[in-house]
């Protein structure tokens, strides 16, 4: 896997592909599969939630908020992997 400068650079759609790969990955053991898969229904969810538009500015401010938030937690992971 890349390292976590490397990952840092990726935008959160790529970084939620490769969480969905980890968590498909047989050859790690269950509980980093476990993690990957639930920081990529995370990432779903948050998608979900600006998919119609958020009616306002605060609402959007606090979605990229929590993708940023995400997006550590993610590179964080993969970055052990």
């Amino acid at each position: 896997m890349a390292s976590e400068q490397e990952l840092e650079s990726l935008h959160i759609i790529e970084l939620a592909v490769l969480c969905q790969r980890a968590a498909d990955n047989p050859a790690l053991d269950n509980d980093t599969r476990a993690s990957a898969a639930a920081l990529e229904l995370e990432w779903v969810q948050l998608v979900q939630r600006e998919t119609p538009p958020p009616p306002d500015f605060k609402t959007v401010q606090k979605i990229e908020q929590d993708k940023a938030e995400l997006s550590t937690r993610m590179v964080k992971l993969l970055a052990t992997i």
